[in-house]
């Protein structure tokens, strides 16, 4: 006998069971993702919390024609499954498998490509605008977390939506997991209203009145369970309303009859509406349900006991985290700043030996960079940790307000180049091209453990900006004669010597390119040049090495777009050298799914790799013509 799961492939199928079969449905759905994601890793935690919320969305709405688009998208997993990809779930995050985020090349009810915070209010406003200016039938339902919610841009769109014609359908996914810090202000607000004199006057009113009766002192532990219920059901509408919206809810986000009852009331409403559903993030996985946080983004683990199947080396994450608490004993002018990202960048440990000066700022990448240059201004050496995707919505911030002023603010720059699993939303192939533009800035990208140490003690002490790369990977164990003994701003190092040519590297490339070029060394004798610091560049090496071996390699784990590839050629077009060159990185794209490994294969960058673009390149016959 089937399941109840496998007899649907699509929301009409769903649509066809009586309401009394989806809490089982629920409960099917979290065993397939629990034991899916044990083999191929993913978002579990986010996803188990939100399955009845999307069954229910499905139930009553009418997909592709009401159109639901998931913010940030890592919690789409039920929604992928009964919309017809079950049979390619056991895929996800695998190369040319399904993606772990919403991806209109995959189905019609993947209304947008999302993989960053706070984005479907603005676009859910837009398409909604759109289908009425259209005369087009259907709603839009923008379904965001807790900590989304606080974003800068969905607080933007919020306003916006609040004040024009519209009958957007804001979901809001709390499970209280981001809300924390990030809804501080909010909380002020609410709490200004609730001790508002007229609320407050209800509240002595009725406090007086419970006071006479023959309860003794058991009626005041009742006026404040009264207050707290009021504040609870009363005040999260207060926000929303005063916005422009209608608010239903808090509704239980694990109850199939609330949750049918409250948006079949909603598909009456046609004004701006927003509705409060709470959940369990983990819910049905009780490792996950424990600790919730652990379990967000998890590798292959054991569904009994819930530890991952297989652990790498440190990672630079790691080594980011043990360096910064070490300079930070001996240095209380250091602090750190994340947006939302703590235990994701290795900050964890910091954050709980120097609470004080460690600053999660929420999903407000902007914000953080912002708030850096302030606290630079005043005296303190900010450190940025940010993974280099989301680096991106900072860009005006690291320009304006901070290498305008050439202010001394490290930006930790994580999962920089191939980023495994996550998709185009998520590479960070990007950070060289757009940061080496920025006038007052310094790059720099280390390779391994010393090199880093080393980097970042020099990062302390500079009177600029100073960006530093690290990919999302174990640390290599490298050789010191990799390294110099001492790193400065503008000096490469060279590893290895060769006549035939030469090869410009740094950071997570320098040891395949070694091992690689070991590999020809007999046949092909090459140098390898480590840059280390990308920006300012070692123009004096540069040019020196391009004059002595006439041919150029440079290798490097990001686009090749304005790279330090672009760098290394202006640098020989400014001083008349003219040698046959290539650029061995990633082309002007963006990288979908797959693991870090098969990517890093995808574009040469592995040692097999190279060894083969080494032989094409450094034997291959040139007609070449000097400039005259």
């Amino acid at each position: 006998m089937k399941s109840i799961l496998e007899t649907i492939n699509s929301p009409a199928d769903l649509k066809q069971h009586p309401l009394s079969d989806l809490p089982p449905l629920a409960e099917e759905i979290r065993t397939f993702i629990i034991h899916n994601l044990a083999k191929t890793g993913g978002h579990l935690a986010s996803n188990l919390g939100v399955v009845e919320l999307t069954l229910m969305l499905h139930y009553v709405f009418d997909s592709p024609k009401d159109r639901i688009i998931f913010d940030v998208g890592h919690q789409t997993y039920t929604h992928k499954i009964i919309t017809g990809r079950r049979g390619r779930f056991h895929t996800m995050r695998t190369t040319k498998g399904l993606s772990g985020f919403p991806r209109r090349s995959e189905s019609e009810h993947d209304i947008a490509d999302t993989g960053h915070a706070s984005t479907s209010i603005s676009i859910g406003l837009g398409i909604d605008i759109a289908r009425r200016i259209q005369h087009q039938d259907g709603r839009v339902i923008a379904v965001i977390g807790d900590g989304s919610i606080t974003g800068g841009l969905a607080l933007e769109a919020i306003n916006n939506a609040g004040h024009m014609p519209n009958n957007l359908i804001i979901v809001v996914n709390n499970n209280e997991m981001s809300i924390g810090g990030n809804i501080g202000a909010f909380s002020k607000y609410l709490n200004k209203k609730i001790n508002a004199p007229g609320m407050q006057a209800l509240a002595g009113s009725v406090e007086s009145a419970l006071l006479k009766l023959p309860f003794g002192e058991k009626a005041k532990d009742f006026v404040k369970r009264f207050e707290s219920s009021v504040k609870a059901f009363i005040a999260p509408g207060i926000v929303f309303r005063e916005l422009g919206f209608k608010y239903l809810g808090p509704v239980d986000g694990h109850n199939i009859e609330d949750l049918n009852a409250t948006f079949t009331l909603a598909k009456t409403i046609n004004e701006p509406l927003l509705i409060q559903v709470n959940t369990k993030k983990g819910k049905g996985y009780a490792h996950s349900e424990n600790d919730p946080s652990s379990y967000h983004g998890i590798g292959e683990f054991d569904v009994t006991t819930g530890k991952a199947m297989k652990k790498k080396g440190r990672t630079f994450s790691a080594l980011f985290g043990d360096t910064i608490s070490e300079h930070a004993r001996k240095d209380e002018a250091i602090v750190a700043v994340t947006a939302a990202m703590c235990e994701g960048t290795g900050l964890g440990p910091f954050a709980k030996e120097f609470p004080a000066r460690c600053f999660d700022v929420g999903i407000a990448e902007g914000h953080a960079l912002t708030f850096a240059a302030g606290l630079a201004l005043g005296g303190l050496k900010p450190v940025v940790a940010v993974y280099s995707t989301f680096l991106q919505r900072a860009y005006d911030s690291v320009i304006h307000d901070i290498a305008i002023m050439k202010l001394p603010v490290i930006i930790a720059i994580d999962r920089a180049g191939i980023v495994p699993e996550d998709g185009e939303t998520h590479q960070g192939i990007f950070d060289l091209a757009f940061l080496r533009i920025v006038p007052n800035i310094e790059i720099y990208a280390p390779s391994g453990e010393a090199d880093f140490k080393k980097i970042f003690a020099l990062a302390l002490s500079r009177t600029c900006p100073v960006a530093i790369r690290y990919p999302k990977d174990a640390v290599p164990a490298l050789p010191d004669t990799f390294f110099p003994e001492t790193i400065a701003p503008g000096k490469a190092h060279t590893v290895m010597t060769g006549k035939q040519g030469v090869v410009f590297t740094f950071g997570s490339t320098l040891a395949a390119c070694y091992t690689a070029m070991q590999d020809v060394h007999k046949d092909i004798p090459l140098t390898l040049v480590n840059l280390i610091s990308l920006k300012p560049l070692d123009e004096e090496a540069v040019v020196a090495a391009a004059k002595k071996y006439k041919r150029v390699m440079i290798v490097e784990e990001g686009v090749t777009a304005g790279g330090i590839g672009s760098a290394v050629l202006e640098i020989l077009a400014k001083h008349g050298v003219q040698v046959p060159a290539r650029i061995l990185g990633v082309p002007n794209m963006f990288v979908e799914t797959g693991s870090r490994e098969a990517l890093i294969k995808r574009f040469s960058l592995d040692r097999d790799g190279i060894k083969k673009e080494l032989r094409s390149f450094f034997t291959r016959r040139m007609r070449f013509t000097p400039w005259r």
